[in-house]
């Protein structure tokens, strides 16, 4: 999911997947992650830059305390 910020759009992980708007899949692995990164994969599916700063962060959360799917 996005959410607006003064310089555009961040990336935030749906720990619920019930939040409104557009989202983008990705599997709970690192690797995936760094795959999507590197292939810009955010871009396209959100169909505009945004910010992923975040969402390493909280991948790495998740994946801690074993509430990834």
């Amino acid at each position: 999911m996005t959410e607006p910020t003064d310089g555009g759009l961040r990336a935030v992980v749906d720990r619920t997947g019930r939040l409104g708007g557009r989202g983008a899949w990705l599997h709970p692995s690192h690797e995936c992650l760094d795959s999507a990164l590197r292939r810009r994969a955010f871009r396209r599916a959100f169909r505009a830059v945004v910010d992923t700063e975040a969402v390493a962060p909280a991948l790495a959360a998740l994946l801690s305390t074993g509430a990834a799917r």
